[in-house]
Protein backbone atom coordinates (compact mmCIF):
# COMPACT_ATOMS: atom_id res chain seq x y z
CA UNK A 1 0.00 0.00 0.00
CA UNK A 2 1.10 3.35 -0.17
CA UNK A 3 -0.47 7.44 0.63
CA UNK A 4 0.41 10.45 -0.09
CA UNK A 5 -0.31 13.75 1.64
CA UNK A 6 -0.55 17.74 0.56
CA UNK A 7 -1.95 20.47 2.90
CA UNK A 8 -2.93 19.04 6.34
CA UNK A 9 -0.57 17.41 8.41
CA UNK A 10 -0.92 13.65 9.10
CA UNK A 11 -2.38 14.25 12.30
CA UNK A 12 -4.96 15.97 11.12
CA UNK A 13 -5.72 13.18 8.48
CA UNK A 14 -5.84 10.55 10.56
CA UNK A 15 -8.58 12.54 12.59
CA UNK A 16 -10.36 12.67 9.53
CA UNK A 17 -10.71 9.31 9.14
CA UNK A 18 -10.47 7.75 12.99
CA UNK A 19 -13.47 10.19 14.27
CA UNK A 20 -14.81 12.69 12.22
CA UNK A 21 -16.01 10.24 9.74
CA UNK A 22 -17.05 7.57 11.92
CA UNK A 23 -19.16 10.10 14.08
CA UNK A 24 -21.03 11.37 10.89
CA UNK A 25 -21.90 7.42 9.76
CA UNK A 26 -23.06 6.91 13.75
CA UNK A 27 -25.38 10.13 13.10
CA UNK A 28 -26.97 9.42 9.94
CA UNK A 29 -30.35 9.17 9.65
CA UNK A 30 -32.17 6.89 6.07
CA UNK A 31 -33.83 10.33 4.93
CA UNK A 32 -30.51 12.00 4.72
CA UNK A 33 -28.71 9.52 2.25
CA UNK A 34 -29.42 10.80 -1.22
CA UNK A 35 -28.66 8.51 -4.14
CA UNK A 36 -29.62 8.05 -7.57
CA UNK A 37 -32.80 6.16 -6.54
CA UNK A 38 -34.51 6.38 -10.23
CA UNK A 39 -30.99 5.61 -12.22
CA UNK A 40 -32.11 8.15 -14.27
CA UNK A 41 -29.26 10.69 -13.62
CA UNK A 42 -27.11 8.16 -14.90
CA UNK A 43 -28.88 7.45 -17.80
CA UNK A 44 -29.14 10.94 -19.28
CA UNK A 45 -26.85 11.47 -21.96
CA UNK A 46 -26.90 14.86 -21.41
CA UNK A 47 -27.31 17.59 -18.16
CA UNK A 48 -30.35 19.61 -18.80
CA UNK A 49 -30.40 22.82 -20.35
CA UNK A 50 -30.32 24.60 -17.06
CA UNK A 51 -26.65 23.20 -16.55
CA UNK A 52 -25.33 23.78 -19.43
CA UNK A 53 -24.59 27.00 -19.05
CA UNK A 54 -23.71 28.09 -15.25
CA UNK A 55 -22.56 31.28 -14.44
CA UNK A 56 -18.71 32.10 -15.39
CA UNK A 57 -16.58 30.01 -13.60
CA UNK A 58 -18.47 27.35 -12.45
CA UNK A 59 -18.67 24.33 -13.74
CA UNK A 60 -21.59 22.16 -15.54
CA UNK A 61 -23.30 19.05 -14.28
CA UNK A 62 -20.80 16.40 -14.78
CA UNK A 63 -20.05 12.39 -14.40
CA UNK A 64 -17.22 10.05 -13.55
CA UNK A 65 -16.15 6.48 -14.83
CA UNK A 66 -15.58 6.06 -10.79
CA UNK A 67 -17.74 5.49 -7.53
CA UNK A 68 -17.66 8.43 -5.59
CA UNK A 69 -19.36 9.37 -1.69
CA UNK A 70 -19.61 12.74 -0.58
CA UNK A 71 -20.14 13.61 3.24
CA UNK A 72 -20.86 17.73 4.35
CA UNK A 73 -19.14 18.11 7.13
CA UNK A 74 -19.86 21.96 7.75
CA UNK A 75 -22.50 24.96 6.66
CA UNK A 76 -25.21 24.13 3.87
CA UNK A 77 -24.73 23.01 0.07
CA UNK A 78 -27.16 23.36 -2.51
CA UNK A 79 -26.52 20.12 -4.52
CA UNK A 80 -27.86 18.88 -7.98
CA UNK A 81 -28.12 14.72 -8.41
CA UNK A 82 -29.26 14.08 -11.88
CA UNK A 83 -32.63 16.20 -11.94
CA UNK A 84 -33.45 16.66 -8.63
CA UNK A 85 -31.62 19.65 -6.47
CA UNK A 86 -31.43 19.02 -2.60
CA UNK A 87 -30.14 21.06 0.12
CA UNK A 88 -27.43 19.28 2.43
CA UNK A 89 -27.13 19.75 6.18
CA UNK A 90 -24.19 18.79 8.17
CA UNK A 91 -23.99 15.27 8.34
CA UNK A 92 -25.75 14.67 4.90
CA UNK A 93 -24.50 11.81 2.50
CA UNK A 94 -24.45 11.91 -1.17
CA UNK A 95 -23.81 7.93 -3.09
CA UNK A 96 -22.74 8.58 -6.91
CA UNK A 97 -22.89 5.72 -8.58
CA UNK A 98 -20.60 5.71 -11.72
CA UNK A 99 -21.60 8.05 -14.98
CA UNK A 100 -24.67 9.66 -12.41
CA UNK A 101 -24.95 13.44 -13.07
CA UNK A 102 -23.88 15.92 -10.49
CA UNK A 103 -22.92 19.31 -9.54
CA UNK A 104 -23.01 21.41 -6.51
CA UNK A 105 -24.93 24.99 -6.90
CA UNK A 106 -22.04 27.18 -5.28
CA UNK A 107 -23.21 29.60 -7.60
CA UNK A 108 -26.80 30.10 -6.12
CA UNK A 109 -26.43 32.30 -3.17
CA UNK A 110 -25.47 30.14 -0.19
CA UNK A 111 -22.83 30.10 2.96
CA UNK A 112 -19.58 28.90 3.53
CA UNK A 113 -19.63 24.94 3.69
CA UNK A 114 -17.13 22.38 3.95
CA UNK A 115 -17.64 18.89 1.81
CA UNK A 116 -15.84 15.47 1.51
CA UNK A 117 -15.36 14.00 -1.76
CA UNK A 118 -14.38 9.84 -1.24
CA UNK A 119 -13.85 8.75 -4.49
CA UNK A 120 -13.09 4.58 -5.00
CA UNK A 121 -11.20 3.41 -8.08
CA UNK A 122 -10.19 -0.09 -8.70
CA UNK A 123 -7.69 -0.61 -6.00
CA UNK A 124 -7.65 3.10 -4.32
CA UNK A 125 -9.17 5.64 -2.65
CA UNK A 126 -8.80 9.51 -2.68
CA UNK A 127 -9.84 11.81 -0.12
CA UNK A 128 -11.24 15.86 -0.58
CA UNK A 129 -12.01 18.05 1.52
CA UNK A 130 -13.61 21.17 -0.60
CA UNK A 131 -14.07 24.06 1.44
CA UNK A 132 -16.53 26.78 0.00
CA UNK A 133 -16.20 30.06 1.34
CA UNK A 134 -18.89 32.07 0.06
CA UNK A 135 -19.78 33.47 -3.85
CA UNK A 136 -18.67 30.40 -5.08
CA UNK A 137 -14.84 30.69 -4.20
CA UNK A 138 -13.13 27.06 -3.10
CA UNK A 139 -9.83 26.74 -1.35
CA UNK A 140 -8.86 23.10 -0.51
CA UNK A 141 -7.45 21.76 2.91
CA UNK A 142 -7.04 18.30 2.38
CA UNK A 143 -5.96 16.05 -0.26
CA UNK A 144 -5.11 12.16 -0.12
CA UNK A 145 -4.53 9.28 -1.97
CA UNK A 146 -4.59 5.48 -0.24
CA UNK A 147 -3.56 2.36 -2.39
CA UNK A 148 -3.96 -1.61 -2.78
CA UNK A 149 -7.35 -1.39 -1.26
CA UNK A 150 -9.38 -2.86 -3.77
CA UNK A 151 -12.05 -4.08 -1.18
CA UNK A 152 -12.72 -0.16 -1.27
CA UNK A 153 -14.64 -0.13 -4.11
CA UNK A 154 -16.87 -3.82 -3.32
CA UNK A 155 -17.62 -2.14 -0.24
CA UNK A 156 -18.78 1.41 -1.55
CA UNK A 157 -20.91 -0.77 -5.06
CA UNK A 158 -22.85 -2.81 -2.17
CA UNK A 159 -23.87 0.33 -0.17
CA UNK A 160 -24.97 1.45 -3.62
CA UNK A 161 -26.75 -2.24 -3.98
CA UNK A 162 -28.59 -1.91 -0.73
CA UNK A 163 -29.88 1.89 -1.13
CA UNK A 164 -30.97 1.21 -4.65
CA UNK A 165 -32.79 -2.55 -3.74
CA UNK A 166 -34.40 -1.09 -0.10
CA UNK A 167 -34.43 -4.26 1.50
CA UNK A 168 -35.88 -4.35 5.24
CA UNK A 169 -32.61 -3.85 7.28
CA UNK A 170 -30.90 -2.33 4.97
CA UNK A 171 -29.60 1.41 6.62
CA UNK A 172 -28.11 -1.02 8.96
CA UNK A 173 -26.01 -2.96 7.51
CA UNK A 174 -24.86 0.13 5.10
CA UNK A 175 -23.69 1.99 8.25
CA UNK A 176 -22.11 -1.17 9.45
CA UNK A 177 -20.66 -1.08 5.62
CA UNK A 178 -19.11 2.44 6.16
CA UNK A 179 -17.74 2.04 9.34
CA UNK A 180 -15.75 -0.96 7.90
CA UNK A 181 -14.69 0.86 4.92
CA UNK A 182 -13.58 3.54 7.52
CA UNK A 183 -11.85 0.85 9.38
CA UNK A 184 -9.82 0.29 6.65
CA UNK A 185 -8.49 3.01 5.24
CA UNK A 186 -7.72 4.90 8.68
CA UNK A 187 -5.59 1.30 9.05
CA UNK A 188 -3.80 1.62 5.44
CA UNK A 189 -3.23 5.44 6.09
CA UNK A 190 -1.69 4.89 9.62
CA UNK A 191 0.55 2.26 8.59
CA UNK A 192 1.88 3.93 5.77
CA UNK A 193 2.45 6.91 8.03
CA UNK A 194 4.45 5.54 10.36
CA UNK A 195 8.26 6.37 10.57
CA UNK A 196 10.43 3.37 9.09
CA UNK A 197 14.26 3.21 8.20
CA UNK A 198 15.29 5.06 5.40
CA UNK A 199 14.80 3.59 1.55
CA UNK A 200 17.89 1.87 0.34
CA UNK A 201 19.54 3.60 -2.58
CA UNK A 202 20.87 2.02 -5.57
CA UNK A 203 19.70 0.40 -9.06
CA UNK A 204 16.88 -2.02 -7.34
CA UNK A 205 14.98 1.17 -5.36
CA UNK A 206 15.45 3.26 -8.61
CA UNK A 207 13.38 0.48 -10.79
CA UNK A 208 11.02 0.38 -7.57
CA UNK A 209 10.14 3.92 -8.19
CA UNK A 210 9.63 3.94 -12.04
CA UNK A 211 7.52 0.58 -11.53
CA UNK A 212 5.23 2.21 -9.04
CA UNK A 213 4.91 5.47 -10.73
CA UNK A 214 3.98 4.16 -14.01
CA UNK A 215 1.01 1.61 -11.94
CA UNK A 216 0.21 5.03 -10.24
CA UNK A 217 -0.16 6.75 -13.53
CA UNK A 218 -1.92 3.87 -15.19
CA UNK A 219 -4.71 3.68 -12.10
CA UNK A 220 -5.19 7.40 -12.26
CA UNK A 221 -4.76 8.57 -15.86
CA UNK A 222 -8.59 9.55 -15.44
CA UNK A 223 -8.35 12.07 -13.31
CA UNK A 224 -6.21 15.37 -13.45
CA UNK A 225 -2.68 14.21 -13.03
CA UNK A 226 0.73 15.68 -13.23
CA UNK A 227 4.08 14.93 -12.72
CA UNK A 228 4.14 16.39 -8.90
CA UNK A 229 1.21 13.99 -7.84
CA UNK A 230 3.20 11.23 -8.90
CA UNK A 231 6.49 12.28 -7.64
CA UNK A 232 5.04 12.88 -4.06
CA UNK A 233 2.95 9.15 -4.41
CA UNK A 234 7.00 7.56 -4.57
CA UNK A 235 8.61 10.26 -2.63
CA UNK A 236 10.68 11.93 -5.17
CA UNK A 237 11.11 15.25 -6.49
CA UNK A 238 9.28 15.93 -9.91
CA UNK A 239 12.44 16.94 -11.66
CA UNK A 240 14.41 13.58 -10.18
CA UNK A 241 11.00 11.35 -11.41
CA UNK A 242 11.00 12.82 -14.90
CA UNK A 243 14.87 11.89 -15.22
CA UNK A 244 13.88 8.61 -13.89
CA UNK A 245 10.93 8.03 -16.48
CA UNK A 246 13.25 8.88 -19.56
CA UNK A 247 16.19 6.68 -18.61
CA UNK A 248 14.23 3.87 -17.60
CA UNK A 249 11.76 3.70 -20.26
CA UNK A 250 12.54 5.96 -23.30
CA UNK A 251 10.11 8.14 -23.14
CA UNK A 252 9.04 11.19 -20.75
CA UNK A 253 6.55 11.01 -17.82
CA UNK A 254 4.12 13.53 -20.37
CA UNK A 255 4.74 10.53 -23.73
CA UNK A 256 3.48 7.70 -20.85
CA UNK A 257 0.79 9.62 -19.82
CA UNK A 258 -0.40 10.36 -22.88
CA UNK A 259 0.28 6.40 -23.88
CA UNK A 260 -2.14 5.24 -21.39
CA UNK A 261 -4.74 7.54 -21.90
CA UNK A 262 -4.92 7.23 -25.74
CA UNK A 263 -4.77 3.69 -25.10
CA UNK A 264 -7.87 3.51 -23.14
CA UNK A 265 -9.16 5.96 -25.74
CA UNK A 266 -8.64 3.44 -28.41
CA UNK A 267 -10.52 0.67 -26.72
CA UNK A 268 -13.62 3.80 -25.49
CA UNK A 269 -13.48 4.78 -29.30
CA UNK A 270 -14.84 0.72 -29.97
CA UNK A 271 -18.80 1.62 -28.03
CA UNK A 272 -20.78 3.66 -30.66
CA UNK A 273 -22.40 4.81 -27.95
CA UNK A 274 -19.88 7.26 -26.61
CA UNK A 275 -19.04 10.28 -28.20
CA UNK A 276 -15.43 12.22 -28.77
CA UNK A 277 -16.37 14.42 -26.11
CA UNK A 278 -17.37 11.58 -23.18
CA UNK A 279 -14.64 9.24 -24.22
CA UNK A 280 -12.27 12.28 -24.02
CA UNK A 281 -13.76 13.31 -20.41
CA UNK A 282 -13.12 9.42 -19.21
CA UNK A 283 -9.99 9.26 -19.97
CA UNK A 284 -9.09 12.80 -18.25
CA UNK A 285 -9.00 15.47 -21.07
CA UNK A 286 -11.88 17.94 -20.32
CA UNK A 287 -11.24 19.58 -23.50
CA UNK A 288 -12.08 17.18 -26.84
CA UNK A 289 -10.22 19.85 -29.34
CA UNK A 290 -7.03 19.46 -27.50
CA UNK A 291 -7.71 15.33 -27.06
CA UNK A 292 -8.32 14.84 -30.83
CA UNK A 293 -5.54 16.97 -32.00
CA UNK A 294 -3.42 14.72 -29.20
CA UNK A 295 -4.43 11.27 -30.48
CA UNK A 296 -3.75 12.46 -34.39
CA UNK A 297 -0.55 13.53 -33.51
CA UNK A 298 -0.17 9.96 -31.68
CA UNK A 299 -2.07 7.46 -34.23
CA UNK A 300 -2.29 9.80 -37.61
CA UNK A 301 -5.58 9.97 -37.80
CA UNK A 302 -8.83 11.74 -35.92
CA UNK A 303 -10.67 9.72 -33.77
CA UNK A 304 -13.76 9.71 -35.87
CA UNK A 305 -11.62 8.18 -38.58
CA UNK A 306 -10.16 5.27 -35.95
CA UNK A 307 -13.54 4.31 -35.06
CA UNK A 308 -15.07 4.57 -38.64
CA UNK A 309 -11.56 2.09 -39.36
CA UNK A 310 -12.78 0.06 -36.55
CA UNK A 311 -16.06 -0.44 -37.59
CA UNK A 312 -15.12 -1.41 -41.59
CA UNK A 313 -12.61 -4.22 -39.69
CA UNK A 314 -15.51 -5.25 -37.48
CA UNK A 315 -17.69 -6.42 -40.10
CA UNK A 316 -17.35 -9.75 -41.80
Amino acid sequence: MAASVSDLPHRQALRLLSATLPELVRGLRPARIFFDGTRRARRLKQPPRRWANPPKGFPPAHRHSTFEMCFLLAGRCPFLLGEERRELKRGDMVVLSADAYHRELAAERCGPYRLLWLGCLKKSVTLHIQNHVGGGRFDNDLRITIDDIPEALQIAETVDYELWAGRPGAFHRIQGMLLQLFGILEGAWHEQNTPRPAAKTGEKTQKWRVKAAAEYVRDHFAHHLDLDEVAAHVGVSSTYLSALFTRALGRSFTDFLAACRLEEAERLLGDPALSVKEIAQRVGLDNPFYFSRLFRKHTGMSPRQFRQRQAGRAKP
